[in-house]
């Protein structure tokens, strides 16, 4: 029998490090749009071999936060303008509708102990001063993606994995409020609520009603997001 040489572990905790790295830079707009990301540079930044960088970078690429243009390397993404974002919550509504009105007719389920956990840790967060938006971002994906899957239909979760919507608009929140949070997690409660009745009418109505008003908070920054970006 062949010997086979799998990638060494440690390899992919190299990439996972780049990568993890890298995103947070750019989703905190510290790498801003456009910025180009040359591997010899970042390999030496993260003293790393090029090989994991040029993994990370290639990951980031499938996720839309990098853009790989022929002859010239690697760079961050532009911001996703109106129309993208209005594209983007559209796909996310026909996948979480479908996936929330499955799970509401499904009855009592073992993920609604921990969406409400999630609820409760967001009004945490929502109930400061100024608000943690990566903390609160990765609380948000969290619960759209339990949702999904609690639905148990792979085909709807790797449709919402692949859509890679919250590191897509994840730069928008930049500057977003406590305010903007706490009116997203009271949606998130109505949605909840609707599930624990298993209204699936309602829970549906609910989801659209919610990715309405994320799509409005967001368009009504990115003008202004994209000018803080370009200073």
């Amino acid at each position: 029998m062949p010997v086979t040489n799998p990638t060494p572990p440690i390899r992919t905790a190299i990439t996972d490090r780049v990568c993890d790295r890298l995103r947070a830079s750019i989703i905190d707009l510290e790498l801003l749009p456009g910025a180009k990301l040359k591997i010899e540079h970042l390999s030496q930044n993260f003293d790393v071999s090029p090989t994991p960088v040029r993994e990370a970078l290639n990951r980031l690429a499938s996720e839309g936060l990098v853009v790989q243009d022929p002859y010239r390397g690697f760079r961050v993404s532009d911001l996703l303008g109106h129309a993208e974002l209005e594209q983007l919550i559209s796909a996310r509504e026909v996948i979480e509708v479908a996936a929330v009105e499955r799970t509401a007719l499904q009855g009592d389920s073992p993920s609604l102990a921990t969406l409400r956990e999630l609820i409760e840790f967001m009004d945490t967060l929502v109930s400061v001063a100024e608000l943690d938006i990566r903390a609160f971002n990765t609380a948000d994906h969290d619960f759209h993606r339990l949702i999904v899957a609690a639905a148990e239909n792979r085909f709807l979760l790797e449709a919402w994995d692949a859509l890679h919507t919250h590191v897509q608009i994840a730069r928008h929140y930049r500057g977003k409020s406590v305010e903007e949070a706490r009116l997203s997690n009271e949606e998130h409660s109505k949605m909840l609520a609707s599930i624990e009745s298993d209204d699936h009418a309602g829970a549906g109505v609910h989801v659209r009603r919610h990715l309405s008003q994320v799509l409005d908070r967001l368009s009504f920054g990115v003008n202004e997001t994209k000018s803080e970006a370009a200073k």
